[in-house]
């Protein structure tokens, strides 16, 4: 069976590598580079807190574990890092903050209330006293650790899953772009922006950002939130911080030995209504001070920008669709968490012509007419 994969990021290197390991004939077309699209530019943070309804909660903590499983696997590198997450309810509801941007408070009352709520649904978090991170911090007497969670290195998985792909006989063909998808009578023809027209029996949809148009182009109705986000890199010289802080307004993870990744709901959302992404990059740091004063004088700073793929109404679209059959779409937020459980639960799928319960809640739909 002949399996075009469209998208060489992350849920495509893992669709392309399961799919290719149950025997199917597997080609990657990737428009760029392997993992240099939105895989390339993400906080990628192993989390399933505050993530509902329930279902998609399962969804997310189920992905969370995969990530550890492909973990213990001896031949993979070291890209999970498990380092738990600290969750603060500091107040800053009505700073207007260092940069002009707006803040979000939660309140410890709401963050208890939460906390709560998913510890009912299996989630492993304990109230602490503060720990030591690893670097001087701002911290209240008690935190809520996450011990479960923790970060990857993207690019690295991906880059791994895709050479795992190859040896089972995939094909990786980078700077290959798709135009459109069309059904015949017997198979689907991907065409590529160069003209190719590429066979396939079955066609997976991971192409990120370029997906809806491929979908629409295929009969899908899937469509695309605009949802752009900023992160800011910085060096830490003599200090290693060794879990991820998150408050309401700022997000900071390790990025290895002396390194921080910073991101902020509140600078993405001011990103999103026009602010330049230069002028936001001295709010972020400043954000990220507030928690952690060394970053006041981190150096070596550098930002990227990149855009989430988020499905209109924030859900997965994961699955076939029966009015179109052979086409499968593998689209959602959350893709670093989800890439390698969505990639082995869409390979069984298409392989079994079953459902697997996981996956039921998140169907894509075909256009109504």
């Amino acid at each position: 069976m002949r399996a075009v994969v469209i998208g060489g990021g992350l849920m495509g290197a893992s669709a392309g590598y399961h799919l290719a390991r149950a025997g199917l004939d597997v080609r990657i077309l990737e428009a760029a580079r392997p993992a240099s699209g939105t895989t390339a530019v993400t906080f990628a943070r192993l989390s399933a807190f505050d993530k509902e309804p329930r279902d998609y909660f399962r969804l997310n903590a189920e992905g969370m574990a995969e990530h550890a499983a492909l973990a213990s696997e001896a031949e993979l590198p070291a890209w999970h890092h498990p380092c738990g997450s600290v969750l603060l309810a500091e107040d800053g509801a009505g700073d207007e903050g260092a940069g002009g941007v707006g803040d979000d408070g939660a309140g410890e009352a709401d963050l208890a209330r939460r906390a709560d709520r998913f510890r009912a649904w299996g989630y492993p978090l304990t109230w602490e006293p503060a720990p030591d991170v690893g670097m001087a911090a701002r911290l209240p007497g008690r935190v809520l650790h996450a011990p479960a969670e923790g970060w990857v290195d993207a690019v690295a998985l991906t880059l791994h899953l895709l050479d795992r792909a190859v040896r089972h006989g995939a094909e990786i063909r980078p700077g290959t772009s798709v135009a459109r998808l069309a059904r015949t009578s017997t198979h689907w023809v991907v065409t590529t922006t160069g003209g190719e027209d590429v066979p396939a029996d079955i066609v997976v949809n991971a192409a990120g950002q370029g997906a809806a148009a491929l979908a629409a182009s295929a009969g899908s109705s899937l469509t695309l939130t605009r949802s752009p986000g900023l992160l800011l890199t910085a060096t830490t010289p003599g200090s290693h911080l060794r879990r991820i802080v998150h408050t309401p307004e700022v997000s900071i993870r390790p990025d290895g030995p002396g390194r921080v990744m910073i991101r902020s709901d509140q600078v993405d959302r001011a990103l999103a209504g026009g602010r330049d992404a230069r002028d936001l990059t001295g709010d972020l740091v400043s954000r990220a001070a507030r928690v952690l004063p060394g970053l006041a004088a981190a150096t070596g700073i550098g930002f990227g920008t990149g855009h989430r793929v988020l499905p209109q109404g924030g859900y997965p679209s994961i699955g076939g669709i029966p009015e179109l059959p052979g086409y499968y779409e593998a689209v959602t937020h959350s893709g670093i968490i989800l890439a390698p459980l969505v990639g082995r639960l869409l390979a069984e799928e298409i392989t079994t012509g079953r459902v697997p319960p996981q996956l039921k809640p998140h169907r894509p739909a075909a256009k109504s007419h």
